[in-house]
């Protein structure tokens, strides 16, 4: 690809004269299949690739060669060292190889010469044949363009009909828009609606809200059944958080009740835990503390020397009499090597389940599929399909091992065919035969892109657990 530098800024004409442009002509086996004339004065590019100035598949052409560069407001011409031609510049006529030798600059892919404004030439190439020279540039011809009385104004170009029946549409749409956000209808009032509240009946919950009354005084309780209190202790009192006063509802007053019976079960809370001189409190509650009295039990159980008993007490036991007895069940139990069996006897021996590896593999065609991606899709796919039916010929022999071979064919659509499993027990290759055939790989492709069929083999060790 040959791509000189940019084209400088156009000349403007002086004195009124038109500008000189270049007139190209291409030829093709001696017939002309285009004719330009280039009148902005820039690059002119040839080649095989469809964004030259002239486009021509012609073998030797490069992709895109700049055939007429403007440089410092002057043009020149570039060829190659495979093109013919001669260079006429007024009376003298130069051939390309004699302007080698003469004038022109060698640039590696192509030669450069520039050109006068009076110079035509040759150039070919195999069936390619360019002709160019200098030409005064014609004056612009004027777009045709048709009368006013047969072009028409704008309005004519619409359809009267057509516009009545499109205005028509336009504004009942319009009118049913507006319609419709009038008189919308709440959405609770909607069919829907309604069904569901005649269909399903929803729950309501009563909460009925009692409020506490304010507990003045607590009496304390005598420690000692049928005994009189020797000692009476000052009564405690509750304090009692009054509502207060005035008609203002709302959110404050749900406050104040809830601080009121906050405070209130907060102080029937002291009284009932609250310990007294001898660790005891004025609800007696000290008693059922967990741990409040083990000390003095413990040392109890201890002085009698008794024993303690599981299902014990006077009948009134889980067993019926209450008596403790000892447990009859046996639990799991060790039986020689075999390890643990369980009460109900030794348990069913399994039957190994069985091991495969990957032995071997191999492919007798070239594509895209190979065999390590073969091999990888049977070991994510079809490999517990494989494992089961090795599992159940070890029901039968345990100490079963050996080598299957398994051969396949991918065709075009990636779906195997032909497969064949052989070289162990029959009961074992036709389970896995009859597997092959619901395999899918991925679509085999040769090296130009197409679908084509791929061959394999692949070797697998079957070793039991």
């Amino acid at each position: 690809m040959v791509k000189p530098g940019k084209a400088n800024a156009q000349p403007q004409p002086q004195n009124g004269q038109r500008l000189r442009i270049l007139r190209i002509g291409v030829l093709l086996g001696g017939k002309i299949v285009e004719e330009r004339l280039i009148r902005e004065r820039t690059s002119v590019t040839i080649g095989q690739s469809m964004k030259n100035t002239f486009s021509v598949p012609v073998e030797g052409l490069p992709l895109e060669l700049t055939l007429f560069s403007m440089e410092e407001g002057k043009y020149h011409l570039h060829f190659l060292n495979k093109m013919d031609g001669r260079l006429s510049s007024g009376d003298q006529v130069t051939t390309l190889d004699g302007l080698k030798s003469r004038g022109a600059t060698n640039h590696g892919e192509y030669w450069s010469t520039p050109l006068s404004e009076n110079a035509r030439g040759k150039l070919s190439l195999g069936d390619l044949t360019i002709l160019f020279q200098f030409v005064t540039e014609p004056p612009r011809q004027p777009k045709p363009m048709l009368p006013a009385s047969v072009r028409g104004t704008f309005a004519d170009r619409f359809d009267p009909r057509l516009s009545v029946i499109l205005g028509a549409s336009i504004i009942l749409h319009f009118a049913i828009v507006i319609v419709a956000l009038k008189w919308d209808v709440e959405e609770s009032d909607g069919m829907a609606d309604r069904a569901y509240n005649l269909t399903f009946t929803q729950e309501e919950y009563k909460v009925d809200i009692e409020q506490p009354k304010p507990v003045e005084t607590v009496a304390q309780n005598t420690q000692g059944a049928g005994s009189a209190a020797v000692d009476k202790k000052p009564e405690k009192t509750v304090p009692v958080v009054k509502k207060p006063e005035g008609g203002g509802g709302g959110r404050d007053n749900k406050e104040d009740v809830q601080l009121q019976q906050e405070e209130n079960a907060r102080a029937m809370a002291d009284l009932l835990t609250g310990e007294g001189d001898n660790g005891t409190s004025q609800g007696d509650m000290s008693k059922r503390r967990p741990g409040a009295d083990l000390g003095t039990q413990i040392a109890d159980v201890r002085e009698g020397g008794k024993q303690v008993s599981v299902g014990g007490g006077a009948g009134r036991g889980p067993r019926g009499d209450g008596d403790p007895r000892v447990g009859t069940g046996k639990g799991p139990a060790i039986n020689g090597p075999e390890g643990t069996t369980t009460a109900g006897g030794p348990k069913e021996e399994k039957a190994p389940t069985g091991r495969i590896q990957v032995s071997d593999k191999q492919t007798f065609d070239d594509s895209t599929l190979t065999p390590d991606i073969v091999l990888s899709k049977i070991q994510s796919a079809y490999m517990a399909g494989l494992k089961r039916c090795y599992k159940e010929y070890l029901k039968k022999d345990a100490s079963a091992r050996g080598k299957v071979t398994l051969s396949l064919t991918v065709n075009e659509t990636g779906r195997t065919t032909e497969g064949n499993a052989k070289g162990f027990a029959g009961e074992v290759d036709s389970c896995i035969s009859a597997q092959m055939g619901s395999w899918r790989f991925p679509v085999p492709k040769d090296k130009d892109g197409e679908a084509t069929e791929a061959s394999f083999s692949i070797t697998l060790q079957l070793v039991p657990d």
